[in-house]
């Protein structure tokens, strides 16, 4: 075998018997390094995903709108306006002022020197003045701005019914990611459990290699999807802390797994009363009625200024020089509008006016368009939502289990498989993606129909009773 190395038949037996055995060694030791690895792996991985547990609470849709009232910085400070608004009252309200003077006259130099002293000067008038505004115009400036204030309280209802929509997209939003993973986590879990199986059927051999390498390669980059699932869930998170002015402790803030229900009253209307409804009842259009109203008083009043005021006065004049050395007087005086008769103000009071009533017009134009734009958008989303409810869902749960017995019996391949648990994944997400659809599709419905919301700054509560009451209802995260 070997040139000058002698050996007897015991030793060629034994090396032949090597040769034959040494390339089964080899396979059943790759086999055991590459169980191994996995094992590794997938320890690896399930420590990375056994993160500490922390404190979840959940929020209802309810309760996120509440503490928005009470905390949200844009919105306190649009109701800041009232208080101006009703500041303007007060101004408007406002009597003028008496007008007190008093003048020392008959002074000389000589009103001082020695030989002066027995003459009673200098001499003193006290007077006292009063303006009198006639034509009623105090008690128009009082209407107008009570006007203005109503419709100061309406802008603030509308700004609110436009920023709890903004709320409610935010919520879902939330519920939206965290239903995503959920999707992910179960998804992860299920390839978990097929990787555990089919580890064991390559040990044996009932499964290939390569097989077993693309189950493997599917869940890592189902694991990759759950890791950009958790983000966009911190991300959602963030976004509906930012509306609800970071309450207290709220870091780890979940919504509550409840989509909204559709109110009868409106998703049963039709257009045309949906229209009706909301020109008579969004706070909107009830603040361009009222600011109409606002400016007949001021086209009024611009018309009452050419009518002049009155000022009367009165006095004291003690003079020892005269005759009659206390007297007394009255007085009135009264400008006359001789070479200006408020021809300027009337004309701007007229183009307020008329501006007015082009916005109240504008205003219906916009308020019929988004009401027909949301209700075909709400129902657009509410059929597609329907179908996945009663078709679709239950047809792909039984189409992944389908696929799953028959891979376990041989019937079908592995990437028969890995299709279905993907067919799975995407129809899970689009269908609660749908859910999100319409429930945006409803509140934007809400916002345009003009959903009653009140005045947020006179909401019952406080911050710290709404937040416990939150805090106080837990659930399971994406449960």
């Amino acid at each position: 075998m070997y040139p000058g190395v002698l050996v007897d038949r015991e030793q060629v037996d034994v090396l032949n018997l090597l040769s034959n055995v040494l390339p089964a060694v080899r396979i059943a030791l790759g086999i055991m390094l590459f169980s191994s690895i996995s094992a590794m792996l997938h320890a690896a991985s399930f420590t990375v995903q056994a993160e500490p547990a922390k404190e979840e609470f959940s929020i209802t849709e309810q309760q996120a709108i509440a503490l928005f009232y009470q905390r949200n910085l844009g919105l306190i400070a649009a109701s800041l306006n009232i208080d101006n608004a009703r500041a303007q009252e007060i101004i408007a309200a406002a009597i003028p002022n008496p007008v007190f003077s008093f003048t020392v006259h008959e002074l000389a130099p000589k009103a001082f020197a020695p030989e002066s002293r027995h003459l009673a000067v200098p001499a003193y008038l006290p007077q006292i003045q009063q303006l009198i505004e006639t034509a009623g115009k105090r008690r128009l400036r009082i209407e107008s701005s009570e006007l203005a204030t109503e419709a100061v309280n309406f802008d603030v209802q509308d700004v609110a019914r436009v920023l709890t929509n903004t709320v409610r997209r935010s919520f879902y939003n939330l519920l939206l990611a965290q239903k995503t993973i959920k999707v992910a986590r179960d998804n992860l879990e299920h390839y978990r459990e097929i990787l555990r199986v089919n580890e064991i059927r390559l040990k044996v051999g009932d499964v290939a290699e390569m097989d077993f390498v693309r189950i493997e390669v599917e869940s890592l980059k189902v694991q990759s999807d759950q890791d950009q699932a958790r983000a966009a869930l911190n991300q959602a998170r963030a976004d509906l802390l930012l509306l609800l002015g970071w309450p207290e402790n709220s870091i780890e803030i979940n919504a509550a797994e409840t989509w909204p229900q559709a109110t009868p009253e409106i998703a049963l209307a039709t257009q045309d009363q949906l229209v009706e409804r909301a020109l008579e009842r969004r706070p909107d259009m009830r603040a361009a009625r009222i600011r109409i109203a606002q400016a007949r008083k001021v086209l009024t009043l611009a018309q009452r200024q050419v009518i002049p005021d009155v000022t009367i006065s009165a006095f004291y004049d003690r003079d020892q020089g005269n005759q009659f050395p206390r007297t007394g007087g009255v007085g009135i005086s009264i400008p006359i509008p001789l070479f200006y008769q408020q021809k300027g103000e009337i004309s701007q009071a007229r183009v307020g006016l008329t501006s007015s009533e082009l916005a109240l017009r504008q205003a219906e134009y916009d308020v019929r368009a988004e009401v027909m734009k949301a209700s075909a958008a709400w129902q657009s989303a509410d059929a597609i939502a329907r179908r996945f409810e009663t078709y679709v869902v239950k047809k792909i749960e039984a189409l992944r289990k389908a696929q799953e017995i028959a891979y376990q019996k041989g019937a079908v391949g592995v990437l028969d498989l890995i299709d279905a648990e993907r067919s799975y994944r995407t129809i899970m997400l689009d269908y609660y993606a749908a859910l999100a659809n319409r429930s945006k599709a409803w509140a934007d419905l809400l916002m345009a129909y003009g959903e009653e919301t009140g005045n947020p700054r006179y909401q019952s509560g406080s911050n710290q009773d709404d937040w416990r009451s939150a805090r106080s209802h837990r659930v399971n995260f994406g449960k």
